[in-house]
């Protein structure tokens, strides 16, 4: 368990140093809090909008700004070592796949967690002036749909050398998970009640009430472990395969 631990810890500082060498990571995230920002500043000095109603709107905007962030950060964690041929050399280390994988993921989550804990501190509930649960909840919220996001950019990236694709797939999955619920009243049961939980905004509406739903914990938790196992899975079929 101990060795484990440490060649995870070994592939997120490896990660951790590819992210400072490269321009595109640093960049999406300083656009992020850009926009972030802008728009919850505006929303935040509207007079005519109660507390809550402000919050809503700025966790909103904060939910799909984490998911692109998510989704274009996680998208090169494989691209990039199959363009340079590192993940040959990966393969040849005494490194499962699981490590492999998990010590992506935490690496993008930790960026993107701390930069959703200064989004949500500063605007939510410095400047909305927010209360504490509230500001609670809707953090834990983000860091789910956080997590979610990242393990499908991740497990999109598994798939190809292209970064355009990657980033396709990923936002395929997001899109398609976001409006399934939307789908539901179309398909027989017991499809029906099956596709009626996919519909992530739904899920994640909760969290900007003050409300920690055990449903939407969840649904977003168990969508993160979901596509990281296929990430696993993908993995081990191209390692056999030699691709």
């Amino acid at each position: 368990m101990k060795s484990s631990l440490q060649r995870i810890y070994w592939v997120y500082l490896k990660e951790l140093s590819s992210f400072f060498g490269s321009s595109l990571p640093p960049l999406s995230l300083g656009i992020l809090v850009f926009a972030g920002g802008l728009l919850s500043g505006i929303l935040a000095s509207t007079g005519r909008a109660t507390y809550e109603q402000v919050t809503a709107a700025i966790f909103y905007i904060f939910y799909i700004l984490t998911l692109g962030a998510g989704i274009f950060l996680a998208m090169s964690a494989f691209v990039n070592e199959r363009k340079q041929g590192t993940l040959e050399l990966l393969y040849s280390l005494p490194i499962s796949d699981l490590e492999l994988v998990i010590g992506k993921f935490l690496l993008n989550f930790t960026i993107l967690g701390l930069l959703l804990l200064f989004l949500d501190a500063v605007y939510i509930y410095w400047i909305a002036e927010t209360p504490m649960y509230m500001t609670f909840s809707g953090l834990l919220g983000l860091w789910l749909v956080a997590m979610y996001a990242t393990a499908v950019g991740i497990f999109a990236s598994s798939f190809t050398d292209n970064h355009l694709i990657s980033l396709l797939i990923a936002s395929g999955i997001l899109i398609f998970i976001d409006i399934g619920g939307y789908l539901a009243g179309l398909l027989p049961t017991p499809a029906r009640e099956i596709f009626s939980y996919m519909h992530a905004f739904n899920q994640f509406n909760p969290f900007t009430r003050g409300i920690l739903p055990l449903q939407g914990t969840l649904f977003f938790g168990g969508l993160a472990v979901l596509f990281l196992f296929f990430t696993v899975r993908v993995l081990e079929s191209r390692r056999w395969r030699g691709n």
